[in-house]
């Protein structure tokens, strides 16, 4: 997609840009080392200097950079990924998808709002999925509620998420991925 966008003359493509910042979570969350070209070549194709400005990538861009942070225990900027998260979106497509992931950060962060942010996010529970497993595994680990962890288990189990489903076994003494 990235070459045939080039060969297509680079056009602005604020609605494929997510599709590159997704590249950038998988190489984020791979640790191959080029999330930040993945994540430059989204902003790139959308034409912006900062995701926050692009109506359409903003809310992706933000749970990409929260779920990569959580995962790679990257917290010395969640305070301001964790502000982004929750962000007001024009283009809400994937802000459920943001909030979940900028709770836990601030969450597994210890930010001192982490439980007032985790109780905002929990709506967006009842409307996703990837959602409401990923704020039961929040909420297992601000809790330290084992149960909460085997629920957020069986809610990646049951939408196929193997990666999720892995890193939050990993969670549970006992439980191997």
């Amino acid at each position: 997609m990235w070459e045939a966008w080039h060969q297509a003359g680079s056009p602005r493509s604020a609605w494929m840009s997510t599709a590159i910042s997704a590249a950038a979570l998988a190489h984020g969350l791979a640790g191959t080392g080029e999330f930040d070209l993945w994540r430059s070549r989204a902003l790139e194709m959308a034409r912006m200097e900062d995701a926050a400005s692009s109506p359409v990538l903003a809310p992706f861009a933000a749970f990409v950079d929260a779920r990569v942070a959580v995962h790679t225990r990257a917290h010395r900027q969640a305070a301001a990924l964790v502000e982004r998260a929750f962000a007001p979106f024009a283009v809400r497509w994937y802000e459920a998808y943001a909030r979940a992931a900028g709770a836990e950060l601030a969450v597994v962060a210890g930010l001192p709002d982490a439980a007032e942010r985790l109780a905002a996010a929990m709506p967006y529970a009842e409307q996703n999925d990837w959602a409401a497993a990923c704020l039961a595994r929040t909420s297992g680990i601000l809790h330290g509620d084992r149960d909460a962890l085997a629920e957020a288990v069986e809610r990646w189990t049951s939408i196929d998420a193997r990666f999720e489903r892995a890193c939050t076994l990993r969670l549970l003494p006992g439980r191997k991925p």
